[in-house]
C-alpha cells in the first residue's frame, strides 16, 4: 500500500511551533486557586503522556505551581494531588483536590472541598471500605503557620465528594498540635505513618497504624516499635508486606537536612529491620514501589539537592542501583507529588525546582516499543492511498474527508518493531463520538489488523467536529515485554483543507482551484469526499461546513 505523508501539515506545524511555544509562555492567566470553583483544563492539548513513549516525557502543567501535595494513583487510571499549595505564603493552601486524566491528558480541579486549610504534607494512600475505595488523607499544616492538625478525611473520585472522620479518630501522632506525619505507606489495606515532624523543634519516631475498617475511636493503633531514629518527610513505601524508608529528612541546627536513614518495618512482627542504606542523602520526597523495587524519587534540599536522581532498591538483594527500570527524571525538584501504578507508569507533578514552586508534569512509561507514527489513512479511488499525520504530542491531526455514509476511517499506527495485540478489547475509543468497527457496526472486541510493526484501527460513526481518543491495548513487542496501552489523539473537522483547525471562505477558495486536477500528494486533501476526483462537489461540502473549528 502507497503512503503519502501530507507535506504541508508537516510544514504548518513547523511554522507554527514558535507561536504556539510564546502563547503558552504568556498567556496563561493567574487565578486565586484557593476560591477557584469551576472545571479547570490545562492549556496542553495532547502532551506526551497519553502516548507510551519509553522513558519520561513531559506532561500537561498543572493549573498553578503546587507544592507540598500528595500524589496518589487512583485504580480508575486517574492521577490525584492532594492537598498542598501554590506558594509558601499565608492564604495559598489549595481547598480542592486535582484530577489527572491521561485521556485526553488534561488536569481538572475539582469541586470537592477540604475540611480545613491545613493540607500540606498530608500523609495519603488509597484504602477500602465496604468495598468502595477511597483516598484517605491525615494530618497537614497550612501555608506559614507551625501548627498542624490531627484530622482524618476521605476523598471519593467517583462521587467528589469528601468525608472527615469524628476527632475520636485522629491521628494520635499529633497530640500536641504541632506534629505533621512522617513517611506513610498502605499495606493490607492499612495506612501507616512512621516519625513525623515536629514543626520546628525535631523530628519524632513513632509508628502508627490505621484501618478504615476497624470501629468509630478504634481506627489507629499505635506501635510497640519505634524508627531507630527520628524520621521526617521520609520516601516510604510497601513492598511484599515490608515497609522500607530509604533516606528522610531531619531537623539540625534550626534547619531541616538530608540524611541517608534507612531501614524496614514488619508490621506483622512489629519489628524494624537494617537495610543498606541510600548512596546518597535526601528526603522531602516520596518512595514508590515499582515492580517489586522501591524507588526514591530525587528530592533533598541541601546542595547538591534537590536531585532528579531516582535510586533504585532491590529488597532481595539489599542493594542499591540506579539507571535501570527508571532513569533520572527530567527537572530536579523537591516535596512533589509522585504516584505509579506500580508496573509501567509513574506521574510527578510541582514541587520545588530547585527553590521556586512550578508547574511542571513528568510521566514514565515503561515501553521497548515506541510509536514511530500514527496515520488517518484513506484510499482515494484509483488517485491512491493518501495519509493525514496524527501527531503524538501537541495539537491534534486533523482528517479532513468525509467518512461516507457510516462515517468510517482508518487509523494506522506504526511501531518502532513487530508487535502483538492482547488486550481485550483489542481496541477502543476511550473518548469522543464513534467506535471501532466499520460499515457503522461498533466491534465489541474492538479488532485490530496486524502486520509486523503496523497496526491499523478500523473506526466507524466517527462524528465530525472533535478530537478523539483511540486506545490500543496491550500492545506488545517482545515476550519479556510488559504489555503497554497506547493512545492516539484524532481531530476531525470535514472541510477543513489547510488543516488550520477552522473551515472557512480560504478553504472553500483552496478546493474551488484545485477542481478538476488530478489528485496527487499535494492536493488529496482537496477531494474531501475520498472518490479520487475533485469536482464541484467537494466544493459543496466544504461551503457547508463553514464556521465549524476544532479547539487549537
Amino acid at each position: 500500500m502507497k503512503k503519502q505523508i501530507d507535506p504541508a501539515i508537516k510544514a504548518h506545524l513547523l511554522r507554527r511551533m514558535p507561536i504556539l511555544l510564546s502563547f503558552l509562555a504568556f498567556c496563561v492567566i493567574p487565578f486565586a486557586l484557593g476560591k477557584w470553583h469551576l472545571d479547570v483544563r490545562s492549556p496542553k492539548a495532547n502532551p506526551a503522556g497519553n502516548v507510551c513513549i519509553h522513558g519520561w516525557s513531559p506532561g500537561p502543567d498543572l493549573p498553578s505551581p503546587a507544592i507540598r501535595s500528595v500524589g496518589v494513583y487512583f485504580y480508575t487510571g486517574k492521577f490525584y494531588l492532594m492537598g498542598g499549595r501554590s506558594s509558601d505564603s499565608a492564604g495559598s493552601d489549595f481547598t480542592h483536590p486535582f484530577e489527572y486524566d491521561p485521556f485526553p491528558s488534561t488536569w481538572t480541579a475539582k469541586l470537592a472541598s477540604y475540611p480545613d486549610n491545613q493540607v500540606n504534607n498530608m500523609a495519603c494512600g488509597v484504602l477500602t471500605l465496604s468495598g468502595t475505595p477511597y483516598i484517605y488523607c491525615v494530618g497537614g499544616s497550612a501555608a506559614g503557620q507551625a501548627v498542624a492538625t490531627a484530622r482524618v478525611f476521605y476523598y471519593n473520585p467517583a462521587t467528589d465528594t469528601i468525608t472527615t472522620l469524628t476527632a475520636a479518630d485522629n491521628w494520635p501522632g499529633d497530640a500536641g498540635g504541632t506534629i505533621l506525619p512522617g513517611g506513610f505507606a498502605v499495606t493490607g489495606n492499612k495506612l501507616y505513618t512512621l516519625g513525623g515532624f515536629n514543626i520546628n523543634v525535631a523530628s519524632t519516631n513513632g509508628i502508627y497504624q490505621f484501618d478504615p475498617t476497624a470501629a468509630i475511636g478504634s481506627k489507629w493503633t499505635t506501635s510497640a516499635a519505634v524508627t531507630p531514629e527520628g524520621i521526617m518527610y521520609a520516601p516510604t513505601c510497601a513492598i511484599g508486606g515490608i515497609i522500607y524508608v530509604g533516606g528522610a529528612s531531619d531537623f539540625s541546627g534550626g534547619t531541616v537536612i538530608d540524611t541517608t536513614n534507612s531501614f524496614s518495618f514488619n508490621p506483622g512482627t512489629n519489628t524494624t529491620g537494617a537495610i543498606a542504606p541510600i548512596p546518597r542523602a535526601t528526603g522531602e520526597t516520596r518512595a514508590l514501589a515499582y515492580n517489586g523495587k522501591m524507588l526514591v524519587m530525587g528530592g533533598g534540599r541541601v546542595a547538591p539537592n534537590p536531585s532528579s536522581e531516582v535510586d533504585i532498591y532491590d529488597p532481595g538483594t539489599n542493594t542499591w542501583t540506579t539507571g535501570a527500570p527508571v532513569p533520572a527524571f527530567m527537572t530536579a525538584r523537591r516535596n512533589f507529588p509522585t504516584d505509579t501504578n506500580g508496573t509501567t507508569n509513574i506521574w510527578l507533578a510541582g514541587g520545588y525546582a530547585p527553590s521556586t514552586p512550578t508547574d511542571s508534569m513528568e510521566i514514565f512509561c515503561l515501553g521497548a516499543t515506541t510509536v514511530m507514527d500514527a496515520v488517518s489513512r484513506k484510499t482515494h479511488g484509483t488517485a491512491g492511498t493518501f495519509d493525514i499525520e496524527m501527531p503524538l504530542t501537541g495539537s491534534s491531526g486533523v482528517e479532513c474527508r468525509s467518512g461516507g455514509a457510516t462515517h468510517d476511517y482508518s487509523l494506522v499506527v506504526t511501531f518502532s518493531g513487530n508487535v502483538t495485540v492482547t488486550g481485550m478489547p483489542q481496541s477502543q475509543v476511550v473518548t469522543g463520538t464513534g467506535c471501532v468497527g466499520s460499515g457503522g457496526t461498533c466491534d465489541p472486541n474492538g479488532t485490530v489488523s496486524v502486520s509486523g510493526a503496523v497496526v491499523t484501527v478500523p473506526l466507524t460513526n466517527i462524528a465530525d467536529v472533535q478530537v478523539i481518543n483511540v486506545q490500543i491495548n496491550g500492545v506488545n513487542g517482545a515476550s519479556d515485554e510488559p504489555a503497554v496501552n497506547v493512545n492516539i489523539p484524532m481531530g476531525f473537522l470535514t472541510g477543513d483543507v489547510n488543516g488550520n483547525r477552522v473551515v472557512n471562505s480560504t478553504d472553500v477558495a483552496q478546493t474551488k482551484s484545485q477542481v478538476g486536477q488530478n489528485v496527487g500528494s499535494g492536493n488529496f486533501r482537496e477531494d474531501v469526499n475520498a472518490n479520487g476526483t475533485i469536482t464541484a462537489t467537494d466544493v459543496t461540502i466544504v461551503k457547508s461546513d463553514v464556521g465549524h473549528a476544532l479547539p487549537p
